[in-house]
């Protein structure tokens, strides 16, 4: 079968990692939050470059590791991070936004619980994986993601712990009026600064973000990435092969979003890199059995791995590409569009368990992509007859704690303080003011209209004000 290009298009998305150039719009709303009276800003590439021009430190530049290894963010740093953090968030869910609603299950119930939880619990329980392993040993876990595939030390994770802990966590407790701008300053200090370690270690080019460098998240090792490009095989788009890769992508990405409760946790993407052909590589993970959730029982049965890693090779000019954004929740966005068509090569990796040495992932052909098929499918099915049959309330809970707990996991797992943060911090209780919460959030349309409202605004990510204390909590309740 013949290859076409886009008609009348070529590739030009190179150009988007030239300085001077502010990327594409990839979507015409625009964003204000806390910058009232001033120009909106716009997604993308555009949108990084204002951010950092209005800031008033210089924390959304390129970092050093002493900076990273300072204890505590400035005020001015606090707040330049909380409106990045808040375009961010505003950058990356709109283009997504219509995946937050499900017939099933009740997201937005579950996602703003553990947004509160989150900012509740984890400082202290990230202090603590903090003390354990040193700063150094949280730029480690960071760094460790370098040299594997199958690992939720991953982008969307990472920045969890600031955009959602703090940012979105922050922002729904001050729509609820349960604190006030200038509490809680120390505790929001501890969670970015463990999202700014996390981050510098596994970039290790200054920058915390993928929307600080155009979109790109290529944190692997050459020399390790080079075991993975040696490994791809040639798909001829619309040949069956290339119909039996695709089709298991698809396949593994439904199961992956099912097992976490309908959410991106369990997929993460990294690159694009440029191979030596031309073409562009992206590495997925596909999270399709996580053994802390006790739903993962029917992926149990199905005797599937922890993770499966699909390894996309994607011609530039087949597609027309003009630009490729790999965002901070780990999630690939190509204009065109459509790049399914444009895969060229790929190859499929298992990664039995999270701990599994990578001497010990396997390679499935793609010939073999058939055998493998059948036992995703089964689980699948098995997961939406599981779920089916959940009330409204386990359902919300369960949601609630796939964010509260596996947005952390991967660093307790790797700090080796899991188990301390069930026992000694009892990790998967729920704090008494949350489970409260549970009443309120679905009074006077909260979690439907106010907390959404204020999220995509960025009207409620309000800064701590001039002269707070960064040593404050909050003291009363009044």
């Amino acid at each position: 079968m013949s290859i076409e290009m886009t008609p009348g298009l070529r590739s030009t998305y190179k150009q988007r990692y030239e300085p001077n150039d502010d990327g594409l719009r990839f979507q015409d709303l625009v964003f204000e939050g806390n910058f009232v009276g001033q120009e909106p800003l716009r997604d993308g590439i555009l949108g990084d470059k204002v951010q950092k021009q209005r800031a008033k430190s210089k924390v959304l530049e390129k970092v050093s590791k002493e900076d990273v290894l300072v204890d505590q963010f400035t005020l001015d740093e606090l707040n330049d991070l909380n409106n990045y953090l808040a375009w961010n968030i505003w950058d990356v869910l709109v283009m997504r936004a219509t995946e937050g609603v499900s017939g099933m299950i009740p997201r937005q119930e579950y996602e703003i619980l553990a947004f509160m939880h989150q900012f509740y619990r984890w400082p202290e329980i990230l202090r603590m994986t903090t003390d354990e392993v040193g700063a150094q040993g949280i730029l480690d876990i960071g760094a460790s993601a370098r040299r594997e595939i199958g690992t939720k030390v991953n982008a969307v994770h990472d920045w969890s712990i600031g955009a959602v802990g703090f940012g979105m966590g922050r922002c729904g407790l001050l729509a609820l009026e349960a604190i006030g701008p200038d509490d809680y300053i120390e505790e929001s200090n501890e969670l970015l600064k463990f999202m700014q370690r996390i981050e510098f270690g596994k970039r290790q080019d200054g920058y915390i973000l993928n929307s600080q460098d155009r979109y790109r998240c290529q944190i692997h090792e050459p020399d390790f990435l080079e075991g993975i490009i040696n490994q791809l095989e040639t798909l001829e788009p619309g040949s069956p092969k290339h119909e039996s890769f695709t089709r298991f992508n698809a396949a593994a990405e439904l199961l992956s979003f099912l097992d976490h409760m309908d959410c991106r946790l369990g997929l993460g993407d990294t690159g694009p890199y440029e191979l030596p052909n031309g073409n562009i590589l992206i590495l997925r993970d596909l999270f399709v059995n996580e053994p802390i959730f006790h739903w993962s029982d029917v992926c149990d049965d199905a005797q599937l791995p922890h993770a499966y890693t699909v390894a996309l090779e994607i011609d530039p000019e087949i597609l027309g590409l003009q630009e490729i954004r790999v965002n901070d929740i780990s999630t690939t966005f190509t204009r065109p569009k459509n790049y399914i068509p444009a895969i060229v090569g790929g190859a499929v990796f298992a990664r039995e368990q999270w701990d599994t040495p990578m001497s010990d992932v396997r390679t499935i052909a793609i010939a073999d992509l058939g055998a493998e098929l059948p036992k995703i499918q089964d689980a699948t099915l098995k997961m939406y007859g599981k779920i089916s049959r959940m009330c409204r309330r386990d359902l919300i809970w369960a949601g609630q704690y796939v964010y509260y707990v596996d947005m952390i996991l991967p660093y307790l797992r790797k700090a080796g303080t899991y188990e301390k943060a069930c026992d000694e911090y009892q990790l998967w209780e729920v704090d008494q003011r949350v489970s409260n919460y549970y009443y309120d959030i679905s009074k006077r349309g909260f979690a439907q209209e106010v907390v959404p409202q204020k999220i995509f605004s960025g009207q409620g990510y309000l800064p701590f004000g001039e002269g707070a204390d960064l040593r404050r909590s909050k003291y009363r309740w009044l």
